[in-house]
């Protein structure tokens, strides 16, 4: 049930000498006939309000966000990807920046994200950095409603920032022959061209088991635990990732064993793009090559998303963009040099 949220400033109704206001659409009298007195206490009604100290409003939850945030990031970090954990962790630190840890979970509300975002603008954060922490905190609080300690998500409305997007970079397949040459490390060289040859984030590739390879009948998994949002499943073994996992050899435990960490892979990769004369590229970029090469060899956007592990269609949209603006830039090569075309009648 989808709860409104509203407060109207005092007014007067003509069968009585008293102010009122309204309090998600529901008449209150405020027992005062001075005007002043009754801006005074609207003004307190509606901070109790926005504090969630209005019971009958919000229902019976005593959950604190601080109480809150210690039970979701045990079960985060036992169930979710470091990296969401980590992301997650973060997105509710600076909501409880904000609001401090002892507001109810219930109270919360998109004044508080406002908050945030204004925080952070002071901060000079990027736009994608302020989407993504308001991506984790809205989700973060989906939880708080499967563990049904609020009714409904108070931060399901929270809207991402626009103009923080920007085109992804990539290696055409030119370019990747040239980074995998100019890599000296075989074991760091094979695990750049599985990023390329799958389009795997970082951990999910990172935390590969030989249990989850199949050669025989040509399918890999991500498992639920590896996977952004929890979302994992069965992917086909193409040439070029049959290729690295042959010229590894077949054996026990992460088919990449070598890294742990994977800030410690990222710092590896950065460092082998910078050495080939791309270090504008990120580790991130291999998994946009990936995309961008499978569209202009023909491959059709919904594939992409399931390939991907897209849960929205409008995030793989972008690689259409990407191919377009491509071809444009690659039609333009086409020359043939000065050409005559005003010439006289009868030449």
């Amino acid at each position: 049930m989808k709860i409104l949220m509203s407060i109207r400033k005092p007014f007067k109704i003509p069968t009585s000498e008293f102010w009122y206001i309204e309090v998600d659409r529901k008449r209150r009298s405020l027992h005062t006939k001075d005007k002043s007195e009754a801006m005074r206490l609207y003004a307190e009604i509606k901070r109790q309000y926005l504090a969630g100290r209005l019971a009958q409003l919000h229902g019976d939850c005593r959950k604190t966000l601080d109480d809150f945030r210690t039970e979701f990031l045990e079960w985060s970090e036992q169930n979710q990807p470091k990296s969401t954990f980590r992301a997650g962790r973060l997105a509710l630190g600076k909501l409880m920046a904000e609001t401090g840890g002892s507001v109810r979970l219930d109270a919360l509300s998109l004044r508080d994200t406002d908050r945030m975002v204004t925080t952070a603008r002071k901060a000079k954060l990027s736009i994608a950095s302020i989407n993504c922490y308001l991506r984790h905190v809205r989700a973060v609080m989906g939880k708080a409603v499967e563990w049904k300690y609020v009714k409904v998500n108070p931060l399901a409305a929270v809207r991402e920032l626009t103009g923080g997007e920007r085109m992804p970079n990539f290696l055409s397949a030119t370019e990747v022959a040239t980074v995998l040459h100019t890599i000296e490390d075989i074991d760091l060289r094979r695990l750049v061209a599985a990023y390329l040859a799958t389009g795997r984030r970082r951990t999910e590739l990172l935390a590969l088991a030989w249990g989850d390879v199949d050669l025989e009948r040509g399918v890999y998994s991500i498992r639920n635990n590896t996977a952004k949002r929890g979302k994992g499943g069965q992917y086909p073994i193409n040439a070029a990732f049959r290729s690295v996992l042959l010229a590894i050899g077949e054996g026990a435990g992460r088919v990449f064993s070598r890294w742990e960490h994977p800030d410690t892979i990222s710092h590896y990769v950065k460092r082998a793009l910078v050495a080939s004369g791309n270090p504008q590229l990120r580790l991130h970029d291999l998994r946009h090559s990936f995309a961008v090469a499978f569209v202009e060899a023909g491959g059709d956007l919904r594939t992409l998303q399931s390939l991907m592990g897209h849960t929205r269609y409008q995030t793989t949209e972008i690689y259409a963009h990407v191919t377009n603006d491509h071809m444009a830039q690659a039609v333009n090569m086409v020359k043939f040099g000065p050409l005559d075309l005003f010439g006289k009648k009868g030449d």
